[in-house]
């Protein structure tokens, strides 16, 4: 494998899901100072609660940050001080980020998870996704409800491809937000596999923003089309990347992507 290719892996091995529906989250009060976060950072989970028994399709997460603002619409866009979002990391595996619709409120699916204890950890990010891991909060809870099988090994006998179909290139994309859909081929999509045990032919996409790595990450897919946010990036032309992903969200190889140039207009 090529040095190119294992720093790709490497720089994507920690990635993050935005939520579809508008966006509510606002910024408009925080400090955009350019900057990192500070270790005083704190966020606190108000569910689950320690050693929740869980017997739902899904768990509900509730939490509130201390010392900066949640806001995942800066995600993959430059560092600030006072504004980031939370990873959430299932027994050590990520499954996702703070959602963009509502930042203090999420749902963790059970699919691929067994009767039993398991740890869910929460951990401030930077927008470019680096981890504030000195302010991390995990909670234990109880899985026991019904085995939740992921979808099994599609069997494709053609290479996966994916293509970007809108918006087109060269398109103008204005406000704080656009949609961006793909045709995806010989690959199966999963939203509720994000993290989970990885199954060949199985995963989601990643969307970059001018270059394919972990700080330039806007956003992952589980279906076919995906809110994209444009705040806090600079007004003009932009190459956005969508990026096939297994389950634990590395490139499936050999890597598939595809890639339009924008025209971005950010809402002033």
């Amino acid at each position: 494998m090529s040095s190119v290719k294992r720093a790709l892996i490497m720089a994507c091995a920690v990635v993050v899901a935005a939520a579809f529906g508008p966006i509510t989250a606002a910024a408009g009060d925080a400090n955009l100072t350019p900057g990192t976060l500070s270790s005083s950072v704190s966020l606190k989970v108000s569910l689950p609660t320690p050693y929740e028994v869980v017997t739902t399709p899904t768990l509900a997460l509730q939490v509130t940050a201390s010392g900066y603002q949640l806001d995942a619409r800066y995600a993959g866009t430059p560092d600030l001080a006072y504004v980031g979002h939370y990873h959430e990391i299932f027994d050590g595996r990520l499954v996702d980020m703070t959602p963009l619709r509502d930042g203090n409120r999420d749902t963790v699916s059970m699919v691929g998870v067994t009767d039993g204890l398991h740890m869910l950890t929460i951990v401030p990010a930077n927008n470019d996704h680096s981890m504030v891991m000195s302010a991390a909060v995990t909670i234990p809870f109880y899985y026991e409800g019904p085995y939740l099988p992921e979808p099994g090994a599609p069997g494709f006998t053609s290479a996966p491809s994916i293509t970007i179909t809108s918006p087109a290139n060269g398109s103008t994309v204005q406000g704080s937000f656009f949609y961006m859909s793909a045709n995806v081929q010989n690959f199966e999509l999963c939203q509720e596999c994000f993290g989970k045990a990885d199954v060949t032919g199985v995963g989601h996409w990643h969307i970059f923003l001018d270059q394919v790595g972990m700080p330039y990450m806007l956003t992952m897919a589980g279906g076919t089309t995906q809110m994209v946010s444009i705040v806090g990036v600079s007004p003009g032309w932009h190459t956005f990347y969508a990026l096939l992903v297994g389950n634990d969200h590395m490139p499936i190889m050999p890597m598939t992507m595809s890639m339009v140039m924008l025209y971005v207009q950010p809402s002033s």
